[in-house]
């Protein structure tokens, strides 16, 4: 069973037969519902100082971006994508030729047992913020705070400090950000190189640095558009873009590690590959 079938099978088939009839349950796409609203959204809410209010709970509206940020069709069990990729104008990354021969053969059954996200690491940036689970932003005095489902989290001050030294690297890397007007712009650096952007296996390096920038629309709608710059793996920096929509939910306990039967289907299927292609050897 390769990755993708493993983890459909997983999400879908325990909560169909649990859940009564009629009852929504989550799909590939992710949890949650948009905050219940009989009237057009407010205006951007705001601090006591007048910068915008981020805070609440909020899950992206990805279009399928973590298994691919480009626009594809449904592939057997991988999920169709709209792609979210607005520069290059295209639509599509523009991605070094070794890059793309290894995201290639990340598709490849044998090498769904090596993401990241399967041993339970952290997503990385960008890719934390558009996985098909909700997040929580907080913003005490100094800081914005995002706290996500998939128990990980990111901390980023606002107080003007420098990054950490270049030998320090992280998975999710060291953020630190400042206010263009309404808009939140965090610089994302240190970065260890080891996460993969999605489930097709869409490649960065240690070399990659991320510009976000978080823009409010309304007191729903927060526009989160994200610049990745990686010399190494791509041939140009790009960006994408997805809306941030708050939750009528709040955070529920995901446990990765508890129960995760995914990793032994992606371990047996790697060594099935490779005894396949030993034998024919």
């Amino acid at each position: 069973m390769n990755k993708r079938i493993s983890v459909l099978l997983r999400a879908i088939l325990p909560v169909a037969f649990l859940l009564p009839l009629g009852t929504a349950f989550v799909t590939a796409q992710g949890r949650g519902a948009p905050a219940a609203s009989a009237k057009a959204p407010g205006p951007i809410r705001r601090m006591p100082d007048g910068k915008p209010d981020l805070s609440g709970f909020f899950q992206s509206d990805a279009g399928g971006a973590n298994y691919g940020l480009e626009r594809h069709d449904r592939d057997f069990l991988t999920p169709g994508t709209r792609g979210v990729v607005i520069d290059p104008p295209d639509g599509k990354l523009p991605t070094q030729p070794w890059a793309r021969a290894e995201r290639i053969e990340r598709e490849l059954p044998l090498r769904g047992y090596d993401d990241p996200t399967a041993h339970c690491f952290v997503a990385g940036v960008p890719r934390s913020m558009y996985t098909p689970s909700p997040y929580q932003i907080l913003q005490p005095p100094g800081y914005v705070i995002i706290l996500f489902e998939r128990m990980s989290w990111r901390q980023i001050p606002l107080d003007g400090r420098p990054h950490l030294p270049d030998n320090v690297r992280l998975w999710q890397g060291d953020s630190v950000g400042h206010w263009e007007g309404d808009t939140l712009v965090v610089d994302t650096k240190n970065l260890n190189g080891k996460t993969w952007l999605n489930e097709v296996g869409e490649v960065v390096s240690h070399a990659e640095t991320v510009v976000e920038r978080f823009i409010p629309v309304n007191a729903d709608l927060i526009t989160y558009r994200a610049t990745v710059t990686d010399p190494i793996a791509y041939t140009r920096p790009w960006t994408i873009e997805v809306p941030l929509r708050r939750q009528a939910e709040e955070l529920i306990e995901i446990a990765c590690h508890e129960d995760n039967g995914d990793l032994q289907h992606l371990k047996d299927s790697r060594d099935a590959e490779r005894a396949k292609l030993k034998k024919e050897k």
